[in-house]
């Protein structure tokens, strides 16, 4: 198989030849320039592993090879390399593509098909291919994390942060991430010093990784992110009490930072609250929070109206565009062959 991407077809074909027999080997043919080579292996293996099927191993064959069935030689190429893989007349060529019974005669080995019309599963990589959005919960689990991608509303306080990454996340079919720092301080003491922000940090941090590991869903919505917390230790009232912003927590953001951050402006009515701490007034202007962008090199996008169905409706564009822009890497083509 190319398996490119690797779907949840693949993997219950590899499910079903371990049924079949004492020792599977699954043959992963990628070539060195394609996208997601490394990644396609690693995310089998992990599957095979994760499902305790014990009697199968992954053959990795990353060369450059023929494409073409109708190039001279072909046939001979192919039979060399099962040949290579250690093929025997008492084998089985288990395949859910037609090619696997012109596979088994040059061989000599039996073929077992299986779901050829795909009946038990509509999982096909090519569909995938052409709208990975669309088809996202296909692909396979322990593959879906090269295509997530994790979106974080950002910017000043009372600006609908919170209110617009619900929605987005809801839009999207995404997780929904809140801000760490909201319940850690309503729930222990509301004050902001070097304890409790190491607190704050560490905790965002957690969430952002646990995160992570949701992968059933192509969007990770994030109602702020770490930058958010080196933003409020950088700000300047802040100095005396905080300290220079650790160079730890710097690191750690740009790790996990996210592939669009959503800037909301200061376009709509101040809401005061207990944990705003600029009295009747935003603590950082707009252009505090952009700056933080600009600093920290994020990809990030400003949007312009007040009216929450526009920016909603801007924000899912935005989201969509970039999944997307990271996603067309699956569409790479074998020169349709």
């Amino acid at each position: 198989m190319t398996a490119m991407p690797p779907t949840t077809g693949h993997f219950q074909l590899i499910q079903f030849a371990s049924l079949l027999a004492p020792a599977v080997y699954v043959i992963l043919c990628t070539q060195p320039h394609e996208p997601y080579s490394a990644e396609r292996a690693e995310a089998l293996r992990s599957a095979i592993a994760h499902h305790e099927l014990n009697n199968v191993e992954l053959i990795h064959y990353n060369k450059v090879i023929e494409q073409d069935p109708s190039s001279p030689g072909f046939h001979e190429m192919w039979k060399g390399l099962m040949k290579k893989f250690g093929i025997s007349k008492n084998d089985l060529i288990v395949a859910s593509e037609p090619y696997g019974k012109w596979l088994a005669d040059i061989t000599g080995a039996h073929f077992f098909p299986y779901d050829i019309h795909r009946e038990v599963n509509p999982a096909k990589a090519t569909a995938i291919r052409e709208d990975p959005l669309k088809y996202f919960t296909k692909i396979l689990p322990e593959f879906q994390a090269n295509v997530v991608r994790t979106i974080t509303v950002f910017g000043a306080e009372s600006t609908g942060k919170t209110t617009l990454s619900k929605q987005l996340a809801e839009e999207l079919g995404g997780t929904w991430l809140f801000e760490y720092a909201r319940p850690y301080l309503e729930n222990t003491k509301n004050e902001i010093t070097r304890k409790s922000m190491k607190a704050i940090w560490r905790g965002q941090a957690a969430l952002q990784r646990h995160g992570q590991d949701f992968f059933n869903k192509p969007f990770i919505i994030q109602d702020t992110d770490l930058f958010s917390t080196v933003g409020y230790w950088q700000f300047p009232h802040w100095q005396k009490t905080l300290g220079e912003c650790p160079k730890a927590l710097i690191a750690e953001a740009k790790k996990m930072k996210s592939d669009l951050y959503i800037i909301t402006r200061s376009n709509i009515p101040f809401e005061k609250d207990p944990l705003r701490y600029g009295g009747s007034k935003r603590e950082g202007s707009d252009e505090y929070w952009i700056n933080v962008c600009k600093a920290y090199n994020l990809p990030y996008v400003i949007l312009g109206s007040n009216d929450r169905a526009e920016r909603l409706n801007e924000a899912v564009y935005l989201a969509k565009k970039a999944f997307n822009n990271k996603a067309r890497q699956l569409a790479f083509d074998r020169g349709g062959l």
